[in-house]
């Protein structure tokens, strides 16, 4: 990536993408590190969204039938269609337009067909709260019992996870990529155990697509999810893949406009029944985010510009390189290990040395270096089941998108280790 070849641009034509990268405040210049939370968005998806929602604006979802309404439709079925090639699925049948992974997440939980004789649901402590609530509000409510598989150092121990699945699981909800301990889980190895055991598969791909394709067809998973945000697309468009067949086994979630082939009612003769259209309609209630997947399928276009194999090269040497060289910081610890980090597209650590303030060196990053300041997330990252594991009020984490440099990577552990010489006494 950084000379770029006929398949796709150079770093320095890929930067060029972002604004963000050139803009200022106070005076200082920005260091993106922060993709795990949000990637930046290519001006493209901004100038997409402005035209669509100044000329555009209007209702689509088969509702009208203006030539408006008929445009904005087109738009919205090319994204599904652009969506559904991203994860290789089988057809556009198969994609669900969500407000991102955590509705997704919430929409299996609520409405997989649970039964009484398969009513288990195994998670692991990895998992973002985005899937760990949704389930753990599941069990409080007993509609399901709820067992979550310790991992080691990150990892996910594939016998671990044999044991707690057994004839009475009904779904495994795995993250592919944490985003506190890094590198990728085998999504693919832990599938093959859970459908031997007739259990269904739901998989958080949020953090592992920021470097990642995912391949639906061969991962072995039921459903998978993730946000439009964490590629480059607007806030408020995600997408949740299934199985066709799957996907009209689950239960309603809400529902609403758009949702129903007819509504059979004689007054006085009891209820009104309805009938139900199939996935993905179904599942889509209501007016539809439509700008939001006009700005996705423009991210999914820039996306497909960048040769797979150079960008998870690019983003694994920046890994690579970071956690090397906090390696030799005394007063952090590196969470995970070396060979699996690369695999992914972040680097956490926690401080050792008590003087070493999280909090402070987040002040540190924004403003005491010259002329820049640097954006990374400092907490619980929203995985607190992690966290309680690893006994840490907060971690640091440094995460990389196809548009940061070697430099950048350099800059930031240059700024850990000046940090903690002066806080440290080091």
């Amino acid at each position: 990536m950084n000379a770029g070849t006929d398949a796709g641009p150079g770093l320095a034509a890929l930067r060029a993408l972002y604004p963000a990268l050139d803009a200022e405040i106070d005076g200082r210049r920005l260091v993106y590190l922060d993709s795990a939370c949000t990637a930046l968005k290519p001006e493209r998806v901004a100038e997409r969204l402005a035209d669509f929602y100044a000329r555009w604006g209007g209702c689509g979802g088969k509702r009208s039938t203006h030539r408006l309404s008929q445009q904005v439709e087109e738009w919205f079925q090319d994204a599904r269609r652009a969506a559904a090639e991203f994860v290789r699925a089988d057809g556009p049948n198969e994609i669900v337009f969500t407000s991102g992974t955590t509705e997704a997440a919430n929409l299996i939980a609520r409405a997989f067909p649970y039964e009484p004789f398969r009513r288990e649901v195994v998670i692991t402590d990895l998992e973002h709260n985005a899937v760990a609530l949704p389930f753990l509000e599941a069990a409080r409510r007993g509609e399901i019992d709820l067992k979550v598989c310790l991992t080691d150092e990150g990892r996910v121990d594939l016998d671990r996870l044999s044991s707690l699945i057994t004839e009475k699981t009904a779904l495994l909800a795995l993250t592919h990529a944490s985003n506190v301990m890094g590198g990728v889980t085998p999504a693919a190895e832990a599938a093959k155990i859970a459908r031997r055991k007739g259990a269904r598969v739901f998989i958080d791909d949020a953090q592992y697509l920021g470097s990642h394709r995912e391949d639906a067809s061969t991962l072995g998973a039921d459903f998978i999810a993730f946000s439009g945000h964490k590629i480059g697309g607007p806030f408020g468009i995600g997408v949740l893949w299934g199985r066709e067949q799957e996907l009209n086994r689950l239960n309603h979630y809400k529902v609403g406009g758009g949702t129903i082939k007819s509504l059979s009612w004689e007054v006085g003769a009891g209820a009104p029944e309805p009938r139900y259209l199939d996935a993905p309609m179904r599942f889509e209630a209501g007016v539809q985010d439509f700008g939001g997947a006009v700005g996705l399928h423009e991210a999914l276009k820039v996306r497909a510009e960048l040769p797979d194999a150079a960008l998870r090269e690019h983003v694994a040497g920046l890994v690579r390189r970071t956690a090397a060289g906090l390696a030799g910081v005394a007063e952090v610890k590196v969470l995970g290990r070396p060979d699996d980090l690369e695999k992914g597209s972040l680097v956490s650590f926690v401080p050792v040395h008590p003087e070493f303030s999280p909090v402070d060196f987040n002040l540190y990053l924004n403003h005491e270096l010259p002329g820049r300041f640097v954006a990374i997330r400092v907490g619980e990252h929203c995985a607190h089941l992690l966290h309680r594991r690893l006994d840490a009020g907060a971690t640091v984490r440094a995460s990389f998108g196809p548009y940061n440099t070697e430099a950048e990577a350099d800059l930031f552990v240059d700024a850990v280790k000046s940090y903690a010489k002066e806080a440290c006494g080091g």
